[in-house]
């Protein structure tokens, strides 16, 4: 808040509370600050100056060192603990360097020594009041600053729960809450609490008085499209401590998506207009991110489409092979996640894995299913389905990152294999990873010219092929996975059903 804002919001010129026991000191230092445009109010005690700190609110504190009762050292000593905002000046006819030391070590910002003249006191004044102004800016400076990193970092989230969470400890501790709530509206839906922040020093009962006053913010006709400071008596809560809420609406391109509730109790002073403006900032890039983490919802829900749609074509044309795909992406996230990868990548490898022969799409259905061995064209038609799916899926940008599987799944670890002869980790991870999981479910599903080999000889023969066609630390993961998740099972059909179960 500006130095000279008055708890209204208006603005007005600077305050100053003249404290000393003789008359003529403080009649003379009204008259003339007064001339100067300053708004005065004298007391003769430092008692008295502490009872009427919340009424008068100065920015300014003229005080004498010697009064009776209380002196000027005690007060600003007081003053540092209730009021540290205020700039207190030390006036004394006593004036010594112990004296002028003692009260610049107890927080005075200057000193002044009777008889002094008013012109002085004034330039006194002015100069600690520019002071504390550019103090003040470079504290809002800072706190826009801080705003702007945490809306920044608010802004590239797209997982919608890290967004809430992201969200209400900014604004706890960006606003000085001791508490903060996010409610989301869904439509067609009541308003529902997805997060609570408290502050870890706030009072015991924080917790439980922001859930009441939420509740009345967001279902008993408060309005939650417009930014709010209320109280106690706006939400008619006559039993409750006094406290302030700061209520800021999230809103999106098309509606408003939730509202975010701060709160605060004594000793902390109520939110100002100033507070709302400034967290303007982090709740309008809070909403743009949650409409961009729903866009992109609906952007992964169609992607997720897409591929399960294609991968039902393929399965649909060849029957002998329905269910490859599924269950090659199933071993695939299996490798993958035993490996330790980020969720992400995870994901992509899985998906990969059900676009992995998408290219069969373009070689006729008889070549695919022969009971004769193939001949040298057939086999040179059957290995252009790595090509052919890298050429279907190209066109279609989002999923791209699907493409490495799909073409170079079957390379091979001593750079034997097809369609570019890849070696070692030339290939990348996720399509050594689908050579493994995509050749244990061929050797474990009936094929037109063989049928299934049992879960034990498949098991051999991968291992007998780490380090020339497959990645060894893949065949690694591999078999520790498969016994983690299936233990002695040598049943294809045991190991589907326990993961139904």
């Amino acid at each position: 808040m500006s130095l000279d804002e008055k708890p209204s919001g208006e603005f007005g010129p600077p305050r100053v509370l003249v404290v000393d026991d003789e008359p003529s000191i403080r009649e003379v230092l009204k008259d003339f600050l007064g001339l100067e445009g300053f708004d005065v109010y004298v007391v003769s005690s430092a008692e008295t100056a502490l009872d009427c700190l919340d009424d008068f609110r100065p920015e300014v504190i003229l005080l004498d060192l010697e009064m009776p009762g209380m002196n000027g050292l005690q007060l600003l000593d007081e003053l540092a603990q209730r009021r540290p905002t205020i700039l207190p000046v030390m006036m004394t006819g006593y004036g010594t360097v112990e004296t002028a030391i003692q009260a610049m070590k107890s927080g005075a910002y200057d000193y002044i020594l009777k008889p002094f003249q008013v012109p002085e006191v004034i330039k006194v004044i002015e100069r600690g009041l520019e002071q504390r102004r550019l103090e003040a800016e470079n504290v809002q400076l800072k706190e826009l600053i801080d705003l702007y990193d945490a809306s920044e970092k608010v802004g590239e989230e797209l997982d919608p729960d890290h967004i809430y969470d992201v969200l209400v400890h900014m604004m706890g501790t960006q606003s000085q809450a001791h508490a903060v709530s996010l409610w989301r509206f869904e439509q067609n839906r009541l308003p529902a609490q997805v997060r609570r922040w408290i502050d870890p020093d706030a009072p015991d009962s924080v917790g439980e008085l922001l859930d009441e006053a939420s509740r009345i913010c967001v279902s008993e006709g408060q309005d939650t499209s417009t930014a709010l400071i209320l109280n106690n008596e706006d939400l008619k809560l006559p039993a409750a401590s006094p406290f302030s809420l700061l209520c800021m609406p999230l809103r999106g391109e098309q509606s408003v998506l939730g509202t975010v509730i701060a709160l605060r109790v004594p000793p902390r002073r109520r939110f100002r207009e100033s507070k709302r403006k400034l967290l303007s900032i982090l709740t309008d890039r809070a909403a743009a991110a949650m409409d961009n983490a729903r866009l992109y919802g609906d952007l992964q829900q169609t992607f997720k489409q897409t591929i399960q749609a294609l991968a039902n074509i393929l399965e649909d044309k060849d029957p002998y092979t329905r269910g490859h795909s599924e269950r090659v992406s199933h071993y695939a996230r299996m490798i993958a996640e035993g490996m330790g990868l980020t969720s992400e990548a995870v994901e992509r490898i899985a998906d990969s894995a059900l676009m992995h022969d998408i290219g069969k799409l373009g070689i006729r259905f008889e070549e695919l299913n022969k009971s004769d061995p193939l001949t040298a064209s057939e086999y040179e038609m059957f290995k252009s389905h790595t090509t052919r799916g890298k050429w279907i899926l190209e066109p279609i940008e989002f999923l791209h990152p699907l493409i490495p599987g799909v073409y170079y799944h079957h390379e091979r670890w001593d750079g034997r294999g097809y369609p570019v002869g890849l070696k070692g980790e030339e290939t990348p991870l996720m399509a050594r990873i689908l050579a493994v999981a995509d050749t244990y479910d061929a050797m474990t599903s009936h094929r037109a010219y063989r049928r299934a080999l049992p879960h034990d000889v498949a098991i051999r023969e991968i291992e007998n092929c780490a380090g020339t066609q497959f990645d060894p630390a893949v065949v690694e993961v591999f078999l520790a996975q498969m016994r983690a998740h299936y233990g002695d099972r040598t049943s294809r059909s045991e190991r589907w059903r326990s993961l139904a179960e």
